[in-house]
């Protein structure tokens, strides 16, 4: 049985054997990537789920959702363990640290939120976006996190200091999502006019 709602999130499994979806019908299904067949439906959010990341170091998966949670669920007993409190409004992506126990949420509130994965702590609430947060992507090096908003700008984040390092403001729409290149030191923006190339560090 598919989703009964808008699919609003997807992420796959390290591994690459199994992906899962998030929904407007609440719900979080996991499915078998090979044959497509579902495996487990996941209940627990009270509004759609707006974003999923999965951990490639635990067995762990995270969802966000328009309920203002971000929820780990344990894969191994399929339950929610930990709830991350401090978003005011809806949170539309989730993302996981590559090498840091660090989770990183945004949404509504225009803040990107650094989460201890293990400790439920809020390490930064990182402030600058005017408006939506639609997509966030981390990686090892600096900027270790970067944000895509719907006040059309990107913004490139020192993790250690947890400040902003550069903004980009070269959108004239609101950004919808951005991607890292697992190849070279790049991402790539989309927003609804256009799709942008970026070197890093620096944009």
């Amino acid at each position: 049985m598919g989703h009964l709602g808008w699919v609003r999130s997807v992420a796959v499994d390290p591994a690459n054997e199994w992906f899962c979806t998030g929904a407007a019908d609440r719900t979080i299904k996991i499915w078998d990537l090979a044959s497509g067949k579902l495996k487990l439906t996941l209940t627990g959010h009270i509004g759609a789920v707006r974003g999923l990341a999965i951990s490639d170091r635990h067995p762990y998966m995270f969802s966000a959702g328009d309920d203002k949670q971000v929820k780990c669920w344990d894969l191994e007993y399929n339950k929610v363990i930990r709830n991350y409190h401090g978003h005011l409004s809806g949170v539309y992506a989730a993302e996981v640290h590559p090498s840091l126990d660090l989770l990183v949420t945004g949404g509504r509130d225009a803040t990107a939120r650094v989460w201890d994965m293990r400790t439920k702590a809020q390490v930064f609430a990182l402030g600058g976006h005017r408006d939506t947060i639609n997509s966030i992507q981390t990686q090892k090096v600096d900027p270790q996190i970067i944000s895509g908003s719907a006040d059309s700008t990107i913004r490139l984040w020192d993790l250690a200091a947890g400040k902003s390092m550069s903004t980009l403001t070269n959108h004239k729409k609101g950004v919808r999502a951005v991607a890292c290149n697992s190849r070279e030191f790049s991402f790539a923006s989309a927003s609804a006019d256009n799709i942008k190339t970026w070197r890093l560090p620096e944009g």
